[in-house]
C-alpha cells in the first residue's frame, strides 16, 4: 500500500455564496493530491505523458460529510491499495486541522497510449509501485 499526505489550503475562489469549499473543487484537490502521490515515489506524471501514457479517469466518487470553509487548511491523504493491473485506483480523505474526516472518495484509471488504446500499465510505473506492496 502507498499513502501520501498532501496540504492545502482553501483559496477565496473555490468557496461559494456560503463561503464553504464548492464540492467540484474536492476533485481537482484530488487530482492534486494524486499526481503528489505519484511525484513522491519517483513517478512523474508529466514525463508519463511525454512517454505516451495516458491515464484517462474512469470514475470518481466523492462523498461529502462536513464542509470547508475560505482559507481553511485541509489534509488530503491519497492512499493506492493495491497493485494497478489495467487500472489504477487511488483512495482519497480530506481532513480538517483537527484530522476528523470532512471528505471521502476514490477515483479509477485506465492506461492508454496516444492513440487511445487501452494498454498495460508502464514497466517503469510497475516497477516502482511494487517496491511498496
Amino acid at each position: 500500500m502507498i499513502s501520501h499526505s498532501s496540504f492545502i489550503t482553501v483559496r477565496y475562489a473555490e468557496t461559494d455564496q456560503m463561503k464553504f469549499a464548492h464540492h467540484a473543487n474536492y476533485i481537482v484537490w484530488f487530482e492534486y493530491a494524486r499526481i503528489e502521490l505519484m511525484k513522491n515515489i519517483g513517478i512523474s506524471y508529466a514525463q508519463l505523458e511525454l512517454d505516451g501514457y495516458l491515464m484517462p479517469v474512469l470514475e470518481v466518487n466523492v462523498r461529502y460529510k462536513q464542509y470547508a470553509s475560505f482559507d481553511e487548511k485541509l489534509e488530503i491523504v491519497t492512499t493506492l491499495v493495491e497493485m494497478p493491473r489495467a487500472r489504477m485506483r487511488f483512495k482519497y480523505e480530506v481532513l480538517n486541522k483537527q484530522g476528523e474526516c470532512i471528505c471521502d472518495g476514490h477515483s479509477l484509471h485506465a492506461f492508454i497510449n496516444t492513440q487511445n488504446k487501452a494498454i498495460r500499465p508502464p514497466k517503469p510505473l510497475m516497477q516502482k509501485i511494487a517496491k511498496y506492496f
